[in-house]
């Protein structure tokens, strides 16, 4: 059923217009927020009150879905089950496709508009410390890293724990990201420390099998060596955005040439290649070749 579940969130993912935005997070971000209103005192009189807070956050909806689970278990030969599961996974897929990202992201880039291009990014990614408006070479690999990294937390992140620990650990994953991502303007250290060990976490295994297939679907040489450097650290200081986007740009090394070369022969002498533009493009199609070889071997292993 998960591999089903899998390609029919997909196909509504991939189907459904980005302008009707089917899910609205601002639940979560409210449901915190009266979380640690109520346990806001904790503090004062636990020395571990902030725990309770974030045991309740994750404690009321995976509680909740577990019901639902348990009730709604072989109702209508299972329907409402795979119902339940497909809800879920949309609530943690991304709203928009990485190739409609790169699509209006090169609009922008290509007009030269780089004003509009940092908007972009703080409108699509909450980016922080954005690179200047001068720097054109530096928003283009910006826009790279940002893209192959929510791609990677948003869609293979959640391949690996449902089909691991079922919508119970999607639940989970997505309460994590939420949490980093709707933090009070002061948050405490400790809390933003709990929740990146809990991401890396998450992502230390994922991360090591989107690099190998990475491997698989680019430059195998190259990027099979960059992982086999890096690939039993562990440290809740690394920053797995960069070392995804090092992966990748070993992983694509040769066909940005490639691709330079195809549009240089195609605008003709005197043109200025677009480097940024071809590497967006070669990492969007690693990132597809990537998600293809994640589909089949799931549904090898769904056969077995």
């Amino acid at each position: 059923m998960k591999f089903l579940v899998i390609l029919i969130c997909l196909m509504v993912n991939y189907l459904w217009l980005k302008d009707l935005d089917r899910f609205d997070d601002g639940w979560f971000f409210r449901f915190r927020g009266r979380v640690e209103g109520w346990s806001s005192g904790l503090d004062e009189k636990m020395p571990l009150g902030w725990l309770a807070a974030f045991a309740l956050i994750y404690g009321v909806p995976l509680l909740s879905l577990a019901v639902i689970l348990f009730v709604t278990e072989g109702s209508v030969f299972g329907l409402v089950t795979m119902v339940v599961h497909i809800l879920v996974l949309l609530v943690a897929f991304d709203r928009t496709q990485p190739g409609q990202l790169a699509k209006d992201f090169l609009e922008k880039w290509k007009t030269g508009d780089m004003a509009s291009c940092l908007e972009f990014l703080q409108k699509e990614f909450n980016a922080s410390n954005l690179p200047s408006e001068d720097d054109r070479d530096a928003i283009g690999k910006y826009f790279s890293k940002q893209l192959s990294y929510r791609s990677f937390e948003k869609m293979f992140v959640m391949f690996f724990w449902y089909m691991c620990t079922g919508a119970l650990g999607i639940l989970f994953s997505y309460i994590t990201y939420q949490l980093r991502d709707s933090h009070p303007e002061q948050p405490q250290q400790r809390q933003v420390d709990l929740i990146s060990l809990l991401i890396q976490l998450l992502e230390w295994i994922p991360l090591r099998l989107l690099a190998l297939t990475f491997s698989l679907a680019g430059n195998f040489v190259q990027c099979f060596e960059n992982v086999r450097k890096s690939f039993w650290g562990f440290n809740k200081e690394t920053n797995n955005a960069d070392l995804l986007y090092g992966y990748a740009g070993c992983a694509i090394s040769g066909m940005v040439l490639n691709t330079l070369a195809e549009e240089d022969e195609g605008q003709g002498a005197g043109a200025v290649p677009d480097r940024e533009s071809a590497e967006i493009q070669a990492i969007l199609g690693l990132l597809e070749r990537s998600q293809a070889i994640w589909l089949s071997v799931l549904a090898l292993i769904t056969i077995v």
